[in-house]
């Protein structure tokens, strides 16, 4: 078993359909293109040593670059390891001192100001590839593959065999590596062929960052079905209108921040959505009055998810016709989904549980974490998601809130934990805590509480600022507020449900 093999498979079928289509600036590749262009990354990489287990990192935007070199890696038997382009080098040091990338393919510009800086240390990293321009002291992509064969064996993996390694952040700070197999995302990629009612005639577009779980949905899940894809580096609501007008998609794929602007950008006379069929909403709770307003204004079938980086995405899926407003769906085929109490008894319909899942795309575990592994499973081998909800008399399953702190930001899980981190390396900080705050667009957005050290002054835009060079802008606190105390418990814990 191979990843891969989605890809050589649609070059035998149809070596001339189109693959992928780059929306900035107009490629196109046809699968037979695509699968040349795989092999000769994959020769590039094991000519620079990269071997079976290997982790090759990719910091890189959406885009055809990082699609080829995605299954590239997974072809030679190494393991991807992407991670946001909006990361900057606190974050992106974690990752690859971490996994021990061995390589790392990264945007040139993003590259050269925030990997390669002075004093930042990366001691398993062999060699950076730059996508976009040259770098001094890193190797520019499309020279390196010039004289790379087309010709390359795919490696023969096992079905458990470690593909992708995923970082995702946890409540104590620091980003767990979610480690998933061949056969976990062959498997959902599966699912969403049938998820997305798609097939080798549609065209998918989907903005949602590919270094996201959404991945699975937006790339392979289409890949699987033999339909082709859209790239769009940076989510543009009018861009995303005129793509879907201009090569007539049949599907687009995204987080509900998105569809919102798009409501507010569409114009019937300028767009043409006659193709379009089919929306799907993951990664944070679509606002139940937007669901009507995007079937209605766009004339498409509507689905949304619940998903998980632990689960290779989808768990429930909504049924396109038969969905309910504000349920994340019955779950999905294959999948199995219980609803249970603190003590882990099984609750009846209509009772508010924690939800625990089994299903072919569970990871298979934390990366070098066996102790965050093993609680993150209860004593049946169930994964627990931290989400309670409660299920309908039909089965359809609604979330009610989250067992955790987490914030979901335009789809991005944020984690307070890690943005209070960097808020107590500023020097005139003494204490600090952050919350998510309700907003009407990303749903929810960081908002920071600060005790000052004696004396200090500060303002709102300095605080932000000195964020802004260490997180990706969707962990920067939106509002800063000042205070001269915060609450605390007896034990001088500072008690997050009072500055809610």
């Amino acid at each position: 078993m191979n990843l891969s093999s989605i890809i050589t498979d649609n070059a035998s079928f149809h070596p001339r359909h189109k693959a992928v289509i780059c929306g900035d600036d107009g490629r196109e590749f046809t699968w037979s293109e695509l699968d040349q262009m795989v092999n000769k990354v994959g020769n590039a990489l094991i000519n620079m040593g990269v071997k079976k287990g290997d982790r090759v990192a990719i910091y890189l935007p959406n885009s055809p670059e990082f699609i080829f070199t995605y299954f590239a890696v997974a072809r030679i038997g190494a393991v991807v390891t992407p991670f946001n382009i909006l990361f900057r080098t606190n974050e992106i040091s974690y990752i690859l001192n971490n996994s021990r990338a061995k390589v790392l393919v990264g945007a040139a510009g993003e590259t050269e100001q925030y990997v390669m800086t002075p004093g930042v240390q990366f001691p398993h990293l062999e060699k950076i590839i730059t996508v976009g321009g040259p770098v001094q002291g890193a190797v520019d992509f499309y020279s390196l593959i010039s004289d790379a064969s087309a010709e390359l064996e795919t490696v023969e993996c096992d079905p458990d065999d470690l593909v992708k390694l995923i970082y995702t952040s946890g409540t104590t700070g620091q980003p767990k590596g979610v480690m998933l197999s061949h056969n976990n995302i062959m498997s959902i990629g599966r699912l969403h062929e049938s998820v997305l009612h798609i097939n080798d005639q549609d065209l998918l577009l989907s903005p949602a960052p590919y270094c996201h779980i959404f991945y699975v949905l937006n790339v392979i899940g289409p890949f699987y079905a033999g339909a082709g894809v859209v790239t769009m580096q940076r989510f543009d609501a009018e861009k995303a209108l005129d793509l879907i007008s201009r090569y007539q998609c049949t599907h687009f794929a995204g987080v509900p921040t998105m569809y919102i602007f798009m409501l507010e950008k569409y114009d019937s006379k300028k767009h043409d959505l006659t193709a379009w069929r089919f929306a799907h909403s993951a990664g944070a709770s679509m606002p139940v009055e937007h669901i009507n307003e995007i079937s209605e204004t766009f004339q498409v079938g509507f689905c949304e998810t619940l998903g998980s980086t632990e689960a290779s995405s989808t768990i429930t899926h909504n049924r396109l016709g038969h969905g309910k407003a504000g349920a994340v769906g019955p779950v999905s085929r294959g999948n199995q989904v219980k609803i249970v109490d603190e003590a882990g008894n099984e609750l009846p319909t209509g009772e508010v549980g924690e939800l625990l899942i089994k299903g072919p795309g569970i990871f298979k575990g934390y990366w070098e974490m066996p102790e965050a592994t093993k609680e993150a499973f209860d004593d049946d081998g169930w994964f627990r998601t931290g989400d309670l909800g409660k299920y309908d008399e039909d089965g359809y399953i609604f979330l009610v809130d989250r067992k955790k702190d987490m914030i979901v930001c335009g789809g991005y899980n944020v984690y307070p934990r890690e943005v209070e981190e960097v808020l107590y390396q500023h020097p005139k900080v003494l204490e600090a805590a952050v919350i998510g705050v309700k907003d009407p667009i990303r749903n929810e957005v960081p908002k920071a509480f600060i005790r000052l050290k004696d004396g200090e002054e500060m303002t709102d835009q300095e605080m932000i600022d000195f964020c802004k060079q260490r997180l990706a802008s969707y962990k920067v606190p939106r509002n800063i507020e000042f205070l001269p105390e915060l609450p605390k418990n007896p034990t001088g814990k500072i008690l997050k449900r009072m500055l809610r």
